[in-house]
């Protein structure tokens, strides 16, 4: 299968919490099979666990917890799968770069950069935005992720974006 969904959740280092830093990887194939689901110790002090959002707690990427994998292990294996993939993500570039992976442009399916999922803004509407996954998941699949109130599930959020990506293939590959 060449098409692999990627999903990552942070959480922050540094004062205030407000530099990221990688905390848990979902990886999916073109049929919502999960080939990759870990949490990722973080080598920092966590300074917000964000966990509101991102459903990390200080457990799961504790250096002693045998099921978060260490950092540079975990590039490693990510960086081995997505060889000759095309990868689907939304606002990807935040995933790679805590990562510290790049990917080739050709072979990246973005839906928050994909120019008919984006919305106008600023004057006369000539810029474009990207638009929140958890909006155009229920606009265009009629599918509830990142309810309020709960956190976000990274395997939820890389099948959401693959099949917002096959529903829009066609169209987009042309």
């Amino acid at each position: 299968q060449k098409y692999v969904a990627l999903d990552c959740e942070m959480v922050g280092i540094g004062a205030g919490g407000k530099q990221s830093a990688l905390a848990r990887v979902s990886m999916t194939d073109w049929n919502h099979t999960v080939l990759l689901d870990t949490f990722v110790q973080v080598p920092d002090r966590v300074t917000d666990f964000r966990t509101h959002v991102s459903g990390v707690r200080a457990a799961d990427i504790k250096a002693k917890n045998d099921d978060a994998m260490e950092l540079h292990a975990c590039r490693l294996k990510v960086g081995q799968m997505l060889q000759k993939k095309i990868l689907v993500g939304h606002a990807l570039k935040n995933d790679l770069s805590a990562l510290m992976l790049d990917h080739p442009r050709d072979d990246i399916r973005d839906t928050a950069k994909y120019r008919p999922f984006m919305r106008p803004s600023g004057r006369g509407g000539g810029k474009m935005r990207p638009r929140k996954l958890r909006d155009l998941v229920k606009q265009h699949l009629d599918l509830d992720i990142q309810v309020a109130g709960e956190a976000h599930c990274s395997i939820d959020d890389a099948q959401a974006t693959m099949k917002l990506y096959r529903f829009v293939k066609d169209e987009w590959d042309r």
